[in-house]
């Protein structure tokens, strides 16, 4: 076994693209083992195979992979923290049929500790449009330590927006994209962005501060924790306690 470690030591070096292929195998295949011995179904070599396919393609199309990598569908059920040294920012906005809406967002660490949540009122009839307001108005909170961080992720639940971020952020289209690419400039301050498309249970904290925005503008930092409402610490505890 020692012999086997020092030798995927070397090669992570040599063709680290491989080694990760590798191991990306190895944790599917215990997974798949785990949740037979607690009386699940066991997953189809196919389900491997398609999974294995969809690593190579974003290790080989690093762009891709950074600003458009959708998690495999297991990863969408819950809220999960982003990588070491990274923050992970959530936004959803909340449309009421009067119009009145609300955008509003939330960071966190790599230990899923809130950092800041944020909720603003709108008057908008277009929720694609409020979710694309709330992305942009995170320039506002980001605060001047955060640009040391390893990266940034960014999640929301809106595919076509996510989508239309993404499309706007290629070199290649910014002529057509003008005002979205003036308003996510501040984002190339960091060393990596994602942009991420989560399911809506992934979204959870985002949407209710969204939804408390429909009343109030709010803004809450380490300063100001325990003004929070109960409504939006009871998601946050929930999603914490499987970290803890």
């Amino acid at each position: 076994m020692e012999g086997f470690l020092n030798e995927l030591k070397r090669l992570s070096i040599t063709v680290p693209n491989v080694v990760r292929l590798y191991c990306s195998s190895v944790y599917l295949n215990w997974r798949n083992r785990n949740e037979v011995a607690h009386g699940k179904n066991a997953k189809p070599v196919s389900v491997f195979v398609a999974k294995i396919i969809f690593t190579a393609f974003l290790i080989s199309n690093p762009l891709i992979a950074s600003w458009g990598a959708n998690l495999p569908g297991e990863f969408q059920n819950i809220w999960h923290p982003p990588p070491p040294g990274w923050i992970k920012i959530n936004v959803d906005a909340a449309l009421l049929t009067s119009y009145f809406a609300g955008i509003g967002g939330c960071f966190r660490d790599d230990k899923g500790r809130l950092l800041i949540a944020f909720g603003e009122k709108r008057m908008h009839w277009d929720i694609a449009t409020l979710e694309l307001d709330a992305v942009m108005t995170i320039r506002k909170f980001i605060q001047p330590w955060m640009l040391e961080c390893k990266g940034l992720i960014l999640e929301g639940d809106n595919l076509n927006v996510i989508k239309f971020i993404q499309n706007s952020l290629n070199k290649a289209k910014w002529q057509s994209y003008n005002r979205v690419e003036e308003n996510l400039l501040f984002l190339a301050d960091f060393n990596k962005v994602l942009f991420i498309h989560v399911h809506r249970n992934c979204n959870r904290v985002a949407n209710m501060c969204a939804t408390l925005a429909l009343e109030n503008n709010f803004f809450f930092d380490s300063s100001s924790f325990p003004c929070i409402p109960r409504s939006l610490t009871s998601i946050l505890k929930k999603e914490c306690e499987p970290l803890i």
